[in-house]
């Protein structure tokens, strides 16, 4: 290899601040069930995370495109954890408290790293075993109960769920440990909707997830969950939309990407893209090319289904829809000062679009600014166009 290309290889130590969980507005006495109308991007780090709060943001703005849903506030978590762990005369916060205050103090007695650590994970283990076996408050299921009646329309266990993790460390300027906690996919039956709140409340202190905690948090403890509560769309197709020209750099067009079913295009999957014009004219990009898609049955869980290539995932009136409502969404979000461009991540069903997050698009700047990367580039004709006969 070349210099520049053995640069590329090359380790270095990256170094980062410490950061403090900021617990000062967090709201812990809010201990019931909060409608996901009640939340917007304001809630965030107060009384949920920033995922329930920017759902109930584009809820506010776009109320036909988000699915209906509610949200179970840091409050409730402690509220439970702040109960006697049986055959115990600790509190299960208490426990979690004690876990690292002795860490803490191993370290200051000059214990390894490695000792501390062991420790520390063998003591979460227990903790999320406890937290998995622990009994729900009466009141808070009676809350639960009377949340998927008026909010759902339906009996705890009557329709399928996901049960998304939304902690209060994921709006902190610094996080880069997206997926770090749990979601569980088009929950149906009543009792796995109860063990399934539990398993996501247990979720933070994960092997994993502790340990990107031990090294960006001073104040690790203070980490609390809020679970959103939501039902499924059974798309006929999903994706993403960016809105700006990735290939290209221009502001004046979007990229889309569909795949058939629920989780569509995300990474790795061959896609249909396409680039669509301010003015309307859309090219196609690269058709799809995944002979697999999941689906949301009625039961519950997933389901694996097989396509073909024959025909096109999106129709033109999908096309003008969507491109239709970036224009409507860059209005909103500049209202609000925030500029774009932004990544949504969407679906369509009988035609409709619907809404599961929108949010800032972040590019690789280091990589765009790479000269090695930049030579070996092929050099394209952005100009160059290729009839498409197949209609739409």
């Amino acid at each position: 290899m070349t210099a520049d290309e053995q640069n590329l290889f090359s380790k270095a130590e990256q170094t980062h601040d410490m950061i403090t969980v900021p617990v000062e507005k967090i709201r812990l006495d809010r201990t019931t069930i909060l409608n996901l109308r009640e939340v917007n991007a304001k809630s965030s780090g107060i009384y949920c995370g920033p995922k329930a709060a920017n759902l109930g943001e584009l809820k506010e703005n776009f109320p036909d495109h988000v699915v209906e849903g509610f949200v179970i506030p840091f409050g409730i978590f402690l509220n439970h954890m702040k109960q006697t762990i049986p055959n115990e005369t600790t509190t299960y916060w208490e426990y979690l408290n004690s876990i690292f205050n002795d860490a803490r103090q191993m370290k200051k007695d000059g214990k390894s790293a490695k000792d501390i650590e062991t420790f520390q994970l063998t003591e979460l283990g227990k903790l999320r075993k406890l937290i998995i076996d622990m009994p729900l408050l009466d009141g808070f299921i009676s809350d639960l109960e009377g949340n998927f009646e008026s909010v759902l329309g339906t009996k705890l266990g009557g329709t399928s769920v996901f049960l998304r993790s939304d902690t209060n460390m994921e709006d902190l300027k610094s996080f880069t440990g997206a997926g770090l906690n749990l979601t569980l996919f088009n929950v149906l039956e009543r009792n796995k909707i109860i063990e399934g709140i539990k398993t996501v409340w247990a979720s933070p202190y994960t092997e994993r997830s502790f340990k990107w905690r031990q090294k960006y948090l001073t104040n690790p403890e203070n980490v609390y969950p809020s679970i959103v509560v939501i039902p499924g769309v059974n798309n006929d197709y999903s994706g993403v939309m960016i809105t700006k020209g990735v290939s290209t750099g221009k502001t004046d067009e979007i990229t889309v990407a569909f795949s058939r079913g629920v989780g569509g295009a995300v990474d790795g999957q061959a896609a249909e893209t396409w680039t669509i014009k301010n003015n309307g004219n859309h090219h196609l990009i690269s058709p799809s090319r995944e002979p697999y898609y999941l689906s949301l049955p009625s039961t519950g869980g997933t389901k694996r289904n097989v396509t073909t290539f024959e025909t096109p995932i999106v129709s033109s009136k999908n096309i003008k829809t969507v491109n239709a409502f970036s224009k409507e969404l860059a209005k909103k979000m500049e209202k609000k000062g925030i500029h774009g461009p932004y990544d949504v991540e969407l679906g369509f069903k009988d035609d409709k679009i619907w809404l599961f997050q929108v949010r800032p698009f972040v590019e690789n700047k280091n990589a765009k600014s790479s000269t090695y990367l930049e030579s070996i580039t092929p050099k394209v004709d952005l100009n160059k166009t290729i009839s498409n006969t197949t209609s739409l």
